[in-house]
C-alpha cells in the first residue's frame, strides 16, 4: 500500500511541475520584494546580518548559504536560482500536504487533498516568484502536523516551527496564537499539560528571541517595526510615509472605538473579497459543502476539525486590519492547506456514502477519485493558461521587458524624485543597483537607523519618493516639501492613487503636468503608460 502511495504521489508531482514552470519568466530579474530578499540574503552571506526595518528575516537567512554557492556577475542568476528554490520547496511540499491529510483522512483521500494542493494554480504561480510564501506554507504545514500529534514531544516541535514561522514573515503571529489555542481545546485533559505548555512556550522564546535581541541591538526597541505605527493608516501611501500619526492610540482618539471596529470590518470584508478570488477555479465548488460537513464531522476526529477551525479563523481575524489598506491575495495563500483539509471532506462524503438516489462500490469509488482528480486537474490547467482576472497565462515578456527599458531610459535621461507607485517603476530600483557601472549588487548594504526609506537622491540620479494625498492636489503639495518632480500614470489607472487616472487621458486639464515620456510615442506595446514633470510655479499660479 505504501507504494501504491508513494507512486501516486510521485506522479501528482510530475505532473504539478509543469504547472508551476508555465507562469515563470526566467529572462527577467527580480524586481520587487523578492529582489529585496535576495540582497539581504547576498548581505547576511558577507557577515552583515542588519535586519530588515519592516521585514523579518526568515527567508533571506534560507537562502544565504543557497547563494554564498554562487559566483556570479549576473543578478540574473541569483534570481533564477532562488525561483528555482522556491519551486523546488512547493513541489516538495505536497508530501507534508498528504502527512498532514492523513490526520483527517484515510489514504486514498489524503492523496486528493495532495492533488488539490499540487494543482492548485495560485500556489503554483507563487512557486515560481522566489517570495517567501512557498517556506512559509511548508513550516506552517509542518507545525499543524506537530501539534496534531498525540506525543508530547511533537508538541514542543510544533511551538518551535510555529517561531519560524515568525521568522519567515513579519505579519505571520497567527500560527503562535493558533497553536496556543489548539494546544489547550486538543491536548488539556492529558496528565502535565500545563507543565508541557510552559515548556513549549519556553521554546518558542528561545525560537524567537533573536530577533527581539537583533532589534534592541538595532533600534534600542526589541520590539520596534517600522509598520508598527502605521498598520491603521488612511491609505497604502500613508502606511509608507506617517509612522508617527497612524498608530493605535492615536487612530482611536481620531475615530474611536467605532472607528477602530469599522476599520475590522472593512478589512474583513476586503480580505474575504480576495479570498473568494482565489478560491477559483475548483475550491469555491467544494468548501461551502466542506464548511457545512465540517460542521458535523463523521469519520474526521472533532477535536482535529476544531484545530483545523481555529487556524483559518485566528488567520483571518489577525490579517483582517491590514487588509483594510493592503488588498494583497499572497497574505491568504497560507490558507490553502486548511481550505483544502475542508474541501476534501465532501470528496470523501460523497464517495463513501453516496446521494439519496445512489451509492458506490468499492471500484466505482476508485473510478469516482480518480474522475474528480481528473477534473481539478482540468480545471486548473484551463485556469493556467487563461489569460485575464481569472487565469495567469504565460508571462508576458513583452511588458516586463519594456518595464525595464523605461526604468533605464528613466535613469539614464532624467534626474529627481518620482512618486512611488510600483506599478509604474518596477525596475527602478533594480536598475539603479545592477546597472549602476558605479554599484556592486555583492556590497549592497540595507538602509541603516529605523527608517527602511531614507532619503537617497543624488544629483544625477533617479529615486522613488512615497508622498501622501487624497487629490491630486494634495499630493503635488506634499510633495513639494520633499521634493518630488515627476509622476507616472498608468493607462489602466493606478491602485495606489486613482485620483491622477484622469491625468493619462485629460492632460489637457493639468497645465502643471508637463510630459516628459509617452510610451506610445516610444512604440511600446504592452506597457502602456505616461510620465509628468510637476511644474510648481504653474501650480501656484493655478491655486492661488
Amino acid at each position: 500500500m505504501k507504494k501504491i502511495i508513494f507512486f501516486c504521489l510521485a506522479i501528482i508531482v510530475v505532473i504539478s511541475i509543469p504547472l508551476k514552470l508555465y507562469t515563470v519568466d526566467f529572462s527577467i530579474p527580480t524586481h520587487s520584494d523578492d529582489f529585496e530578499y535576495i540582497l539581504n540574503a547576498i548581505q547576511y552571506s558577507k557577515g552583515d546580518f542588519f535586519l530588515d526595518q519592516k521585514q523579518n528575516p526568515g527567508w533571506s537567512l534560507f537562502l544565504t548559504p543557497f547563494v554564498s554557492m554562487i559566483n556570479s556577475s549576473d543578478f540574473l542568476d541569483y534570481s533564477n536560482f532562488a525561483r528555482t528554490l522556491t519551486l523546488t520547496i512547493s513541489t516538495i511540499t505536497i508530501f507534508p500536504i498528504y502527512v498532514l491529510a492523513r490526520k483527517f483522512f484515510s489514504e486514498k483521500y489524503s492523496v486528493v487533498a495532495a492533488g488539490l494542493f499540487a494543482f492548485e494554480p495560485h500556489l503554483n504561480y507563487s512557486s515560481g516568484t522566489a517570495l517567501s510564501e512557498p517556506l512559509l506554507i511548508l513550516v506552517l504545514i509542518t507545525t499543524m502536523i506537530f501539534i496534531l500529534h498525540d506525543k508530547t514531544k511533537y508538541h514542543y516541535l510544533a511551538f518551535i516551527f510555529a517561531g519560524f514561522c515568525w521568522w519567515v514573515r513579519l505579519e505571520v503571529i497567527y500560527p503562535i496564537i493558533a497553536i496556543i489555542l489548539i494546544y489547550f481545546v486538543i491536548h488539556r485533559s492529558k496528565s502535565n499539560y500545563a507543565r508541557n505548555f510552559s515548556l513549549c512556550i519556553v521554546f518558542l522564546l528561545i525560537t524567537i528571541s533573536p530577533l527581539f535581541i537583533q532589534r534592541d541591538l538595532q533600534f534600542d526597541d526589541p520590539f520596534y517595526v517600522w509598520y508598527g505605527g502605521t498598520i491603521l493608516a488612511d491609505d497604502y501611501a500613508e502606511l509608507l510615509t506617517s509612522p508617527e500619526d497612524a498608530g493605535i492610540t492615536e487612530f482611536v482618539e481620531k475615530h474611536g472605538i467605532l472607528g477602530l471596529m469599522d476599520r475590522f470590518v472593512n478589512g474583513l470584508t476586503n480580505l474575504f473579497n480576495a479570498l473568494f478570488r482565489i478560491l477559483y477555479p475548483y475550491l469555491f465548488i467544494l468548501i461551502s459543502f466542506g464548511i457545512l460537513f465540517s460542521l458535523r464531522p463523521i469519520e474526521q476526529k472533532l477535536k482535529h476539525i476544531k484545530a483545523n477551525w481555529i487556524m483559518i479563523l485566528v488567520l483571518i481575524a489577525v490579517l483582517a486590519i491590514p487588509f483594510a489598506i493592503i488588498d494583497e491575495r499572497r497574505f491568504l495563500f497560507p490558507l490553502f492547506p486548511f481550505l483544502i483539509i475542508l474541501s476534501t471532506i465532501p470528496i470523501q462524503r460523497v464517495t463513501n456514502y453516496g446521494l439519496s438516489t445512489f451509492s458506490f462500490n468499492e471500484r466505482q469509488k476508485s473510478v469516482f477519485l480518480v474522475i474528480v482528480v481528473g477534473a481539478i486537474l482540468l480545471l486548473s490547467t484551463t485556469f493556467t493558461m487563461k489569460v485575464g482576472e481569472f487565469g495567469y497565462g504565460l508571462p508576458n515578456s513583452v511588458l516586463e521587458h519594456e518595464k525595464l527599458e523605461f526604468a533605464e531610459y528613466l535613469v539614464v535621461n532624467f534626474d529627481g524624485k518620482i512618486l512611488r507607485d510600483e506599478t509604474v517603476i518596477d525596475y527602478l530600483h533594480y536598475v539603479s543597483l545592477i546597472l549602476d557601472d558605479n554599484a556592486d549588487f555583492k556590497s549592497f548594504k540595507s538602509p541603516r537607523g529605523m527608517d527602511p526609506y531614507p532619503d537617497l537622491y543624488e544629483p544625477g540620479k533617479v529615486v522613488w519618493l512615497s508622498v501622501n494625498g487624497k487629490t491630486i492636489e494634495e499630493l503635488i503639495t506634499n510633495g513639494e516639501t520633499k521634493g518630488l518632480k515627476y509622476i507616472g500614470i498608468l493607462e489602466k489607472g493606478s491602485y495606489f492613487f486613482p485620483f491622477v487616472n484622469d491625468l493619462y487621458y485629460n492632460e489637457e486639464k493639468y497645465p502643471y503636468m508637463e510630459k516628459i515620456f509617452d510610451s506610445n510615442e516610444m512604440n511600446y506595446k504592452e506597457f502602456k503608460m505616461k510620465a509628468f514633470e510637476i511644474n510648481y510655479k504653474k501650480f501656484h499660479d493655478l491655486n492661488d
